[in-house]
């Protein structure tokens, strides 16, 4: 199975409020796909066999996994900037 095969169905993403294409959910932002592509997806097409099928088992716990807190987020980039100033 192609990995862009669903990429132009589209549906209401909960987190943006508008409507989004499954290829834009699992670019995700990052080399990712979004953390909640298996909970949007689920009714459309069987998205767990999909990621079995394209994705490492890493690469699925790592989507799964809960996204960084963002105060910590701020916090590391505070701290990665204060380094680069310094060099």
């Amino acid at each position: 199975m192609s990995i862009d095969k669903h990429d132009k169905r589209v549906m209401r993403c909960r987190m943006l409020g508008h409507e989004v294409s499954f290829g834009y959910c699992r670019q995700g932002g990052t080399e990712l796909p979004c953390r909640k592509i298996f909970d949007c997806w689920f009714e459309t097409f069987d998205i767990k066999d999909f990621m079995q099928q394209n994705y490492t088992e890493e690469q699925i716990q790592q989507i799964l996994s809960p996204p960084t807190p963002k105060l910590t987020s701020l916090y590391e980039l505070i701290q990665q900037a204060r380094k680069n100033a310094e060099t």
